[in-house]
């Protein structure tokens, strides 16, 4: 059954919708009558419904308003919107901003039980594409896995595809979540010079593998780039590969390039550079290392703030920043590795410091945090409060929550709130949500109506190949060869 959330600051109009026609007939359940935009958002946030029918005008938080809060949140959710004919000026702004349909006060029967039928349709076609999809998808997970050693000859081989030319770039995209719907199409696009074959890699991603000759045409891949992926919110571009190639060493390389975009403010598109890590480098890692060992603060803090600034300065990629933060935090389990205080830092993979972390300073930060441990006064929270943050947590785990903005909340530094938290449960932060979400996919996965995809979502991830490979990590198998079990 479908959920539908009906929103009316009159109490009366609202019960008016929820009895005028047999919901249940048509695959819907109304899960709330609820009459003001505040209470109806929480609890869009809360459900999830797949329809919401509001009205225009309401004190706080209107319909329009709503709907805009809806689509900056990326909510998956169809709003229809009911108005007077005065306000057809608001109902056609909210068809702009992408309502789903909008009616006349008084509602009329038929023209309701028609809308919703179309949706209907709508959400059962979807629903099938989400499952097709998720097909695709785990072919593509096997594929791009780092380690698979699949050349790009093979791989068209395997897709019945013939290529003209005999080079090869990987351009990875991210899009957000109202235009990734509309503009995917998979499959081959051939122009003069160039051949294109879209894949979606992910919730919000869309990767291209580009076929051209670099010797004839070197800049056609830039002109494709222009005509077609503008609209994308960041691409990363890989290297050259040709036939022999891996296929996912050019993928991995796009992603890197993508993924780099986050710590380099400014530019959307990004060449995926392999560049040797400069020797300075490795002289301030020796001297953080000699100021650790010697416990001195001032210095370490100092020197950490010189490697960030070099990140930035050399505009490194990500998997090499992600590399440096974790000989770093290598050489904090050399010294302070008895201590409990180490369960506080962990090694990261880069995709989690884009998760977790903003901008190299963060990151960086969070280094210098931990050091600050040892010179703070030892602080005792009372247990209540240990049962409040991981209520707090449990309630709120399908979402991004960064550590920093829970520690601020609870008015304590992070290191001592990831201290609380390893005490409390076992684990990390980062791997008590991780944990949390898997068990909930797990139970979700036995719901034949619920796609992967839908899965995905509900569970608080964005990209299905991250979600793969922990479930995958976690499990020892895909979602998708769970489910058949």
């Amino acid at each position: 059954m479908y959920k539908v959330l009906i929103v009316d600051d009159e109490p009366w109009v609202a019960y008016g919708i929820a009895n005028l026609i047999d919901w249940e007939s048509l695959g819907f359940e109304i899960i709330g009558e609820v009459h003001d935009g505040i209470t109806a958002l929480n609890m869009i946030i809360d459900k999830q419904p797949e329809l919401i029918i509001s009205d225009i005008r309401m004190p706080g938080l209107d319909g329009i308003q709503l709907l805009e809060k809806i689509k900056e949140k990326q909510l998956d959710t169809k709003v229809i919107l009911v108005s007077g004919y005065a306000e057809f000026e608001y109902a056609q702004k909210a068809l702009r901003l992408g309502a789903y349909d909008y009616l006349l006060k008084q509602v009329d029967k038929n023209k309701l039980t028609d809308t919703v039928l179309r949706l209907t349709e709508d959400l059962q076609n979807r629903h099938q594409a989400d499952k097709e999809f998720d097909v695709l998808l785990d072919d593509l997970f096997e594929w791009l896995e780092p380690d698979n050693t699949i050349t790009i000859g093979n791989f068209l081989s395997n897709k019945g595809i013939v290529s003209d030319f005999p080079h090869f770039r990987f351009l990875c995209s991210s899009y957000n979540a109202t235009q990734i719907g509309s503009l995917f199409k998979e499959g081959m696009i051939q122009t003069e010079g160039l051949a294109a074959i879209r894949l979606r890699t992910g919730q919000h991603k869309v990767s291209v593998l580009l076929s051209y000759d670099e010797s004839k045409s070197p800049l056609q891949f830039l002109n494709y780039i222009t005509e077609h992926l503008s609209d994308a919110e960041y691409t990363g571009i890989s290297s050259i590969g040709i036939f022999s190639t891996p296929l996912a060493k050019l993928y991995q390389e796009s992603d890197v390039a993508m993924c780099s975009t986050v710590f380099h403010q400014g530019e959307k598109v990004i060449p995926y550079k392999l560049q040797e890590l400069s020797p300075m480098f490795r002289k301030k890692i020796i001297h953080l290392e000699l100021s650790i060992k010697e416990q001195a603060r001032d210095q370490i803090d100092s020197m950490l703030d010189l490697i960030c600034e070099l990140c930035k300065e050399q505009r490194l990629n990500i998997d090499q920043i992600a590399m440096i933060y974790n000989q770093i935090v290598s050489i904090i389990y050399k010294y302070y590795g008895n201590s409990n205080r180490t369960i506080e830092i962990e090694h990261l993979h880069y995709e989690q410091i884009i998760r977790y972390y903003g901008s190299i300073e963060l990151l960086f930060n969070r280094l210098k945090s931990f050091f600050e441990l040892f010179t703070e006064e030892e602080v005792y929270i009372h247990n209540v409060q240990v049962e409040k943050i991981i209520d707090y947590i449990d309630s709120r785990y399908t979402e991004d929550i960064l550590l920093s903005s829970i520690a601020k909340n609870f008015n304590m530094s992070i290191g001592h709130l990831s201290t609380l938290i390893k005490k409390e449960t076992g684990a990390t932060y980062s791997d008590y949500i991780v944990n949390k979400r898997l068990s909930m996919a797990k139970d979700l996965l036995i719901d034949q109506s619920l796609s992967v995809h839908d899965i995905v979502q509900r569970v608080g991830y964005k990209d299905y190949f991250h979600f793969n490979k922990l479930f995958k990590k976690h499990f020892g198998i895909t979602p998708s060869k769970y489910r058949k079990l």
